[in-house]
């Protein structure tokens, strides 16, 4: 731990903060990638909300960042426009306020990656929610202890009768009626909050039993545990910073950023078996300097498997990073939603607009072009 002054803070050696502290310049390490003219997404006859532009290009396989002020018209772009109109097309259908959406290259799905809960009850958790609990169920239901027991995948779920604890349906916990207090969920007396049967409890995979692999963080899990199947699932959530999080953690107590990233890893897992589109809306907002670049790290390995991401984003340091740059402004609401940039962000103009005055800062090159 590190106190004292800004300056002091930086100059300590113990403290990560500090370090990016005493940065000077851009603080988001990145290798820009080439862009190809022959791999574009072309948006073309766009008027959404205030949002107005003849043609909008966006590369394949690329990092592109929506830049502007609040209010410009980035976040309208970015999920009404370029989300909206990729799923259309992929839908066979129209996009209401864009003309046309056509690509020159692979672009099979897409998703919008959002901070909005995975789950609002307790049974929603991360295992349950990349898929790798039915992956760990399949472990289970192979062992020899399952087969003597006539154990199936579908045993090992504490969301379907046969192997759950019935009196608390698999929660682990029970609800109390307090009459005229509010209600409260005490620990199930039956199963003891481990939410299955004694038949389920007894068998093992790696010496844990069900529900304490459950209990495994990511990163215990990716060493405990060691299968080959669950290797993609767990590299991905580790990639996206959430080697913390524990597999059976309820979705209910997770942050908006932590549930953003969850599914960033589920893109990640998606994206390394067929290429396609992921769009963020200001994922770095509240995140510390090292979480932003383990977040761009991720971006890298999505692009590097020909996926595309495009995010809108205030922080220029990330924007200054980006393979290509799509300004909006000048200004917000009526006064803005035109594109004042579309290319990349060292060839932004000094003059082109509110971005420019700040960005030129970390990019020495845009301010003298």
């Amino acid at each position: 731990m590190a106190q004292g002054t800004p300056q002091e803070v930086a100059a300590s050696p113990e403290s990560l903060t500090g370090r990016y502290l005493a940065l000077q310049g851009g603080r988001v390490r990145r290798a820009r990638r080439p862009v190809r003219d022959d791999r574009m997404l072309t948006l073309t006859d766009v008027a959404v909300r205030t949002v107005r532009a003849d043609r909008i290009d966006i590369p394949l396989g690329a990092l592109t960042c929506l830049t502007g002020v609040s209010g410009s018209g980035k976040s309208t772009l970015l999920i009404e426009g370029v989300a909206g109109a990729v799923q259309a097309r992929l839908d066979g259908t129209s996009a209401p306020g864009v003309g046309k959406a056509a690509w020159t290259g692979p672009l099979h799905w897409a998703t919008v990656v959002d901070q909005e809960p995975i789950g609002r009850t307790p049974r929603s958790n991360p295992a349950t929610y990349t898929k790798a609990f039915n992956l760990i169920r399949n472990l289970f239901a192979g062992t020899d202890a399952a087969a003597r027991r006539g154990l199936t995948a579908a045993s090992f779920s504490f969301n379907s009768p046969g192997g759950r604890c019935e009196p608390c349906t698999g929660y682990g916990v029970r609800q109390v009626d307090m009459n005229f207090l509010p209600d409260v969920w005490v620990t199930c007396d039956v199963c003891d909050g481990r939410r299955y049967g004694p038949e389920v409890l007894a068998v093992t995979y790696r010496d844990l039993a069900i529900d304490e692999v459950l209990e495994l963080t990511v990163d215990e899990a990716a060493e405990r545990l060691d299968a080959p199947a669950l290797r993609p699932v767990l590299t991905a959530l580790r990639q996206t910073g959430l080697g913390y999080l524990h597999l059976g953690q309820s979705a209910t107590v997770l942050s908006g950023g932590e549930a953003q990233r969850l599914k960033l890893a589920a893109a990640l897992t998606k994206g390394s078996r067929q290429p396609g589109l992921v769009v963020l809306d200001e994922p770095v907002t509240g995140l510390h300097p090292a979480d932003v670049q383990v977040l761009v790290d991720a971006f890298d390995v999505l692009i590097a498997a020909g996926n595309t991401v495009v995010l809108a984003e205030h922080d220029l340091h990330l924007a200054a990073a980006a393979d290509w740059l799509v300004d909006m402004g000048p200004g917000s609401g009526e006064a803005g939603g035109r594109v004042l940039h579309c290319g990349r962000p060292d060839a932004l103009r000094p003059d082109s607009g509110p971005t420019a005055e700040y960005l030129r800062k970390i990019l020495p090159r845009a301010a003298a072009s």
